[in-house]
């Protein structure tokens, strides 16, 4: 064999497993920056040192806990219209390969958070998630509601963690009932968002309901559609009553703007749209989500900085 060929099986190798530890998911894990803006440390150099680590504990922790799930959700996915092109339902990467990277990323993390931040609420919180996250994918993802209940559950570990860590650069910081709950009902949001775009993709191409993820079973596109608003209306709802109970209301308040009109852009697209199927590729594909977001994380660190 060639070196050009030898290259070129090597170069697919690679990007295969890239593939399949779903890089793109780790935007995810900037949830585990949310303290550092809350906290008005975002112009630290030190804060974001401190929260960094973190940050790839959980990027690491769930490649690992995406590759047990396509281990053992291996036949839902080969009957899904696209889930079926992953690297581990389409037999180009095996098992036994997939569950020697779970052991290792696992471990990785696991150990990246007992270096940094020792045995705490830190490694607490991930180990937390990672235990949360197989019974997840062995019984409760099966369930409908509960399925997104217990998958937001996630997104509130990464704020909290990253609130834990900041603490080794202010020791009075700490993850606020405020944020958790924000947190939690945006994630919720994201949640229900991704299950109607699932339904929509799975009627569009004329498959059993049921056959990709057994919840959906449980839903209906009007149901959905309710559960999408709701958690929409409270998401905003919780943000403006945060911003009103500030100290400095009257400037953070102007920070309500880009976060509620980034609301309405994903309320227009979870509705209307199978695209919010997956959630971690939004900011590609809606530049209007893309300016909210970052004009409200820029009035955020502003504001909290200012104060």
């Amino acid at each position: 064999m060639s070196d050009k060929a030898t290259t070129h099986m090597i170069s697919a190798a690679v990007r295969k497993w890239l593939e399949a530890l779903r890089l793109q998911h780790w935007i995810k894990s900037g949830f585990c920056l949310a303290a550092l803006f809350f906290h008005g440390a975002a112009l630290e150099v030190s804060a974001w040192l401190a929260v960094l680590p973190v940050t790839l504990c959980f990027c690491l922790i769930s490649s690992a806990v995406y590759l047990a799930n396509d281990i053992l959700n291996l036949a839902e996915d080969r009957c899904h219209p696209r889930k079926s092109g992953r690297p581990i339902a389409s037999g180009q990467i095996s098992v036994q390969g997939a569950w020697i990277a779970v052991v290792l990323l696992a471990g990785s993390a696991l150990g990246c958070a007992w270096w940094f931040y020792g045995v705490g609420n830190v490694m607490w919180v991930l180990l937390g998630y990672y235990l949360l996250s197989w019974v997840y994918s062995y019984y409760l993802r099966r369930l409908p509601l509960l399925d997104v209940l217990v998958l937001a559950i996630g997104f509130v570990a990464r704020v909290a963690a990253g609130a834990f860590a900041l603490q080794r650069f202010d020791f009075t910081a700490h993850p606020t009932g405020w944020l958790l709950t924000c947190t939690y009902f945006l994630a919720l949001l994201l949640g229900f968002g991704k299950r109607k775009g699932e339904w929509l993709l799975l009627e569009k191409t004329h498959r059993e309901m049921g056959v990709t993820r057994r919840a959906l079973r449980g839903y209906t596109a009007e149901l959905l559609d309710v559960l999408i608003g709701a958690c929409a209306l409270l998401s905003g709802a919780i943000y403006l009553a945060y911003c009103m109970n500030r100290p400095d209301r009257i400037p953070f308040a102007f920070s309500a703007v880009p976060a509620l009109t980034g609301l309405i852009c994903y309320l227009r697209m979870a509705l209307r749209s199978s695209v919010v199927e997956t959630p971690e590729r939004l900011l590609f594909k809606s530049p209007g989500l893309v300016i909210s977001l970052l004009s409200w994380l820029a009035l955020v660190g502003w504001f909290t900085a200012a104060g």
